[in-house]
């Protein structure tokens, strides 16, 4: 099973997309594909260096490819590391994705399910109603095959502003997700996420090898500002 807890006060939290050996991705997809014999030996370098540091790890997977059954929640399970799985509930049941079935079996691994919207849409470049129907709708279906609340959430493409933010808390989500790297804060709401895709492994690799400090913390108190000045400044 795996662990979901956990005194440290800092978490090393890693991002994959597809990790089949023969890619299910397509397209832009296919930017983010590591095959799981590529992956494996970095996971389990990352989670020897978690130990050493002490900064909890926990991965996540995005857009639901069949990997995350068949390959990587195995994995997370044998080990002990916490899993989130963000969904876009639009490619539920596709060739090369979960199924619903799928997602309640990760549940009875002890995943966490994350909502990912409906269609996989750029947040910061739709209408405030269609955001609200795309995180509302993703939501609400995940929840009807959980059978159970879903309080966690990602931005596609890992964009979002500061009115997004106070929209998905106003929602009630207790964490979102980023795409941009550091160690996260265990307290913290807004949880970096270090993106495991070719051309950024030796950069993980590095967030993963650092002991938290007092730096990291004051980096994490700041990243809601940071977003506030990123939005006035025209930057999802």
């Amino acid at each position: 099973m795996a662990v979901d807890g956990g005194g440290s006060r800092f978490e090393l939290i890693v991002g994959v997309h597809d990790l089949a050996e023969q890619p299910d991705a397509r397209d832009d997809e296919l930017k983010s594909w590591v095959p799981f014999s590529v992956a494996e030996p970095l996971l389990r370098t990352l989670l020897a260096m978690s130990r050493r540091t002490g900064a909890r790890l926990r991965v996540t997977s995005d857009d639901a490819f069949r990997s995350d059954i068949e390959l990587l929640a195995p994995w997370l399970a044998r080990n002990g590391v916490a899993g989130i799985f963000f969904v876009p509930t639009s490619v539920l049941g596709r060739p090369g994705r979960l199924a619903a079935a799928d997602l309640r079996a990760l549940a009875g691994l002890g995943m966490k399910i994350g909502v990912h919207g409906v269609d996989h849409l750029d947040w910061t470049a739709i209408s405030e109603r269609q955001f609200l129907d795309d995180v509302g709708e993703g939501r609400a279906a995940l929840e009807a095959i959980l059978g159970r609340p879903v309080d966690i959430v990602a931005p596609p493409f890992g964009r979002f502003n500061i009115h997004i933010l106070h929209r998905l808390f106003a929602m009630g989500f207790r964490e979102v997700h980023t795409s941009r790297p550091g160690l996260a804060l265990a307290s913290a709401a807004i949880k970096p996420r270090n993106m495991l895709k070719p051309g950024n492994v030796s950069a993980v690799l590095a967030v993963g090898g650092r002991r938290g400090g007092w730096r990291d913390v004051v980096r994490c108190r700041l990243r809601p500002l940071s977003t506030r000045l990123r939005t006035l400044a025209g930057v999802p």
